[in-house]
């Protein structure tokens, strides 16, 4: 009795771990389309709280923003750009690098021009180093290129494999677990008879597809997440 149960709590808990951390790690990371920046840094400004960093940004978008500081100060860090002073809207991408210069999130900035040549100034999470800056639209031109986060090819169906099975076994373990535990009639109901092995089997199948729809929107919802900031 104690070595089933043992075997029962195992089973499900060593499952979980595998499905939702080891195997999300391996086949589930999002790579966002950017993957360096082309932006070039060209001062360095020092302030009594802080500092501020003057950035160019790649040849592509300096018809439409000339500059952008990158400032520190009191720990709070913040970006504002120098725009051409007849745009009246402008939406664009912040590529955001952490100190392993990976990627960790992309904040699109929606903004309608206040004050001419200038946008506002975009608050940033703590963990940002530096940026990139891309442009999605201005005024009536739209480029249509937002930076997006896609999952690696053949990821998404190894992690449904290797899931599946995982769910497949755990699903006939824990009908061997029950069936020991409660004994007698039980067991040989549960683990003798081919109709509740047929029953055993459409319920691991029926898993496997709750879980491939949730897996599919989940990946779906967040290869296209991108924190908005609308002004």
């Amino acid at each position: 009795m104690f070595f089933w149960g043992a075997l029962l709590v195992m089973t499900v808990v060593t499952s979980i771990i595998i499905a939702s951390l080891i195997l999300p790690k391996l086949y589930l990371k999002t790579r966002y389309t950017m993957k360096k920046s082309g932006d070039r840094g060209i001062k360095k400004i020092a302030e009594v709280n802080g500092q501020s960093i003057l950035f160019e940004p790649s040849m592509k978008w300096r018809k439409y923003v000339k500059q952008y500081v990158l400032s520190e100060r009191s720990g709070k860090k913040q970006l504002t750009c120098k725009i051409h002073a007849d745009i009246a809207y402008l939406s664009y991408d912040v590529v955001l690098f952490n100190n392993r210069d990976e990627v960790f999130n992309v904040l699109t900035v929606k903004e309608k021009i206040e004050k001419a040549g200038y946008t506002k100034t975009v608050d940033l999470p703590e963990e940002t180093s530096y940026v990139a800056i891309s442009v999605n639209e201005v005024d009536a031109t739209d480029f249509s290129a937002p930076i997006t986060a896609k999952l690696e090819n053949g990821k998404f169906a190894k992690f449904i494999f290797w899931c599946s099975l995982c769910i497949f076994m755990e699903t006939f373990i824990v009908k061997v677990c029950c069936a020991n535990i409660f004994g007698g009639v039980f067991r040989e109901m549960f683990v003798l008879n081919w109709e509740t092995t047929g029953v055993t089997l459409m319920i691991a199948v029926a898993l496997i597809i709750i879980n491939w729809i949730i897996t599919s929107t989940a990946v779906k919802i967040r290869s296209g997440k991108t924190t908005s900031w609308n002004k």
